[in-house]
């Protein structure tokens, strides 16, 4: 079988070439997000529409089938190829794939990364060179069930939420902050470019573009420094709630600020959103003091997702 891959300027597509993205993701859902609501067609336009202008994004469309590519760094680009169930070995995986290897090698990708959690992804990606690596856990809360009881944060801290946007007299702080994530684990071969004020402000305003709202709570002193934050999103419309990342700087570590940011994180999001059924979170396998501490706040196993890297200094498999 030979498919027709046909790439897309998500920025100007039309809403009802868009809707085909939507269409394959709700027919595979089920592989990829186990018990997590549906995003809605809107919703998974918007998605598209309006990434981040701080990094490249690159999408193809077969009849049943997608690809996209996030470019972020040498080292920090992502692969998503999904083709409907009965459409499968038929030639359009890889033909998605290779269009993606071929706009990947322009943009000066050395690893490539994808993520499989069934038998049939990890065969695909095998089959073409990809070499499996990390295992990351993804973790849903039943919020309207869960217990939460008051976070107690350590003396000097006070838990704040901001909606939307970080206020501009806390950016360089939340800035310091973030880069907490550097030393998480992460993939082999993976090296996400440092966070910065404009990183911070584009991905604001794709957040506020696709009708989403960023939910930041940080633990701060009075001195404005920010020892832990977590974020968390909401698409209008939804019953979906997720965790985007929580971080706790090294020298603030051990003594419950990243407890307490989650647990206020989430007791506001119950309040301000009672419409909210669950929350999703995601972890490495070997990550187990945040697993920890989100399973104390109730978060269960959902899925275990692995991270499949491919070397593109070497050829690609035929």
């Amino acid at each position: 079988m030979t498919s027709r891959v046909e790439e897309i300027d998500a920025r100007i597509a039309p809403d009802d070439v868009l809707s085909r993205f939507a269409a394959i993701e709700h027919r595979t859902w089920h592989e990829q997000a186990p018990g997590e609501p549906l995003r809605t067609t809107d919703e998974v336009i918007a998605f598209y529409r309006h990434q981040p202008t701080t990094h490249a994004s690159c999408h193809w469309l077969a009849d049943g089938g997608m690809a996209a590519l996030y470019v972020h760094g040498p080292t920090a680009a992502f692969v998503n190829v999904s083709v409907v169930p009965e459409l499968r070995r038929r030639g359009m995986g890889r033909a998605l794939l290779e269009r993606t290897l071929e706009r990947a090698r322009d943009l000066g990708v050395r690893a490539l990364h994808a993520h499989h959690s069934t038998r049939a992804g990890a065969a695909f990606a095998a089959r073409h060179g990809f070499r499996d690596g990390q295992r990351v856990v993804r973790s849903l809360l039943d919020l309207p069930a869960a217990e939460l009881p008051p976070p107690a944060p350590p003396d000097g801290w006070t838990l704040v939420t901001w909606l939307g946007r970080v206020p501009d007299e806390h950016l360089a702080s939340f800035v310091t902050a973030r880069a907490a994530m550097d030393d998480a684990p992460s993939a082999d071969d993976l090296e996400f470019p440092t966070w910065t004020a404009a990183t911070v402000r584009a991905s604001e305003e794709s957040l506020a573009l696709r009708n989403r709202e960023l939910r930041v709570t940080v633990a701060i002193r009075p001195d404005g420094e920010i020892g832990a934050f977590t974020e968390l999103r909401v698409s209008r419309g939804s019953t979906l709630g997720f965790t985007d990342d929580t971080g706790t700087i090294a020298a603030h570590r051990r003594q419950g600020l990243a407890r307490a940011v989650k647990l206020e994180s989430l007791r506001r999001l119950r309040d301000d959103h009672p419409e909210i059924t669950v929350v999703t979170t995601s972890n490495a396998e070997e990550n187990t003091a945040m697993r920890r501490v989100n399973e104390r706040a109730g978060f269960r196993p959902s899925a275990v997702e692995t991270t499949a890297t491919l070397d593109l200094s070497v050829s690609y498999p035929s």
